[in-house]
């Protein structure tokens, strides 16, 4: 008998649950579901641990099913056995018919009673999920991510996510029964719309004292005046959907000098053609180029940006008045990228040589594409 190599063993276990709790949550952090369950074979103490961690992340991928009815099965079956609260629940549903979706709401019922912080659902591209009036119990969420879900009308008051710091939404849509204050959050940080719906009504007026990074990619309905007020932007993504002319409103265009006023701490810009959209023909006199070649335009230096995206550069006298502005007016500037050119080939050395020496405030600042 192996005494020697059986205290050894018996240390190696005690070693393994003696760590500190935040660390063995670290450990199951990094496993899938699957590989988290197997952990209550390595001693009795560890029985049970993996099945009070606070975080569950539901995929498909990592459960071994039989047919795709079986995952939600087996999702009933962990969270049945699960002790303790679930304070970050992922889910995903691509292998999930939309006759199983009643069994998703209950799953939302029962982690809004258990003080649920951090929930991402997504969905397939193909399949939409009505979101139950449960979403809005969820008191406690600091970050929510959802695609391909609607926010339909909830049953009785309906109450606004205070304590948000992260919400990212990719393809959602909001029926016109849903309060225009559900995002009234005073610490809200991030803020994302992918090609969002239904916005028109919503309101984002109590994020400003603390929302730092925007996304607004192709959405409906969502305007930006609504965000001028937020000081302490320092990163933005602004896409505008084809079909709509600004995101100021109808007949408005962004007057740059404004932006960057409202906008004082922003470093980081991405912006597409249409927010500075100009004639591609243009004459001396239009009064876009007078703006442009007017440094006074600018009553400041820029001192916060740092990085300048512009998509479907055409090579404008215009646009190029435009990078010759942002290169002498901000001395923190590191990078002007250009994406998705609309240039002729032979056209481009010549626009490049013209670009490569335009002055510049920063000596950092270079010129990519």
């Amino acid at each position: 008998m192996d005494i020697s190599g059986n205290s050894k063993q018996r240390a190696m276990d005690d070693k393994l649950i003696n760590l500190p709790m935040d660390v063995l949550n670290c450990i199951l952090d990094h496993l899938p579901i699957r590989d988290a369950a197997r952990t209550s074979i390595l001693s009795r103490k560890w029985r049970y641990i993996w099945a009070g961690h606070p975080k569950l992340v539901l995929d498909p991928k990592n459960i071994v099913t039989v047919t795709k009815n079986d995952f939600v099965g087996i999702c009933n079956e962990i969270l049945l056995q699960h002790i303790g609260p679930i304070l970050t629940f992922h889910v995903y549903l691509s292998d999930v018919h939309m006759s199983q979706y009643p069994n998703i709401d209950r799953w939302i019922l029962y982690l809004s009673r258990n003080g649920l912080r951090k929930l991402k659902i997504k969905n397939s591209w193909g399949r939409v999920y009505a979101l139950p009036s449960y979403i809005f119990l969820c008191q406690e969420l600091t970050e929510l991510e959802l695609s391909n879900c609607i926010f339909k009308q909830p049953c009785g008051t309906i109450r606004s996510f205070q304590n948000l710091k992260v919400l990212f939404l990719i393809q959602v849509a909001f029926k016109p029964e849903v309060s225009a204050s559900i995002f009234t959050a005073s610490k809200l940080e991030t803020l994302c719309f992918i090609k969002c719906i239904g916005m028109d009504h919503l309101k984002f007026d109590g994020c400003s004292p603390s929302l730092s990074f925007l996304v607004l990619y192709k959405n409906h309905g969502v305007t930006l005046s609504c965000f001028m007020n937020c000081k302490r932007i320092t990163t933005a993504k602004l896409v505008l959907p084809m079909e709509v002319k600004s995101l100021l409103g109808p007949g408005k265009r962004i007057n740059l000098a404004s932006l960057f006023e409202h906008w004082p701490l922003i470093s980081s810009l991405f912006l597409d053609a249409y927010h500075l959209k100009v004639p591609t023909t243009i004459v001396d006199n239009n009064p876009v180029l007078k703006y442009l070649q007017d440094r006074s335009c600018m009553s400041e230096e820029i001192n916060s940006l740092r990085d300048l995206k512009m998509r479907y550069f055409q090579g404008s006298r215009a646009e190029m008045l435009f990078v010759k502005l942002i290169l002498v007016c901000c001395p923190a500037l590191e990078r002007v990228t250009f994406e998705d050119w609309e240039v002729k080939p032979s056209e481009v050395s010549n626009i490049l040589k013209e670009l490569v020496v335009f002055p510049r405030a920063s000596r950092k600042a270079q010129i990519i594409f």
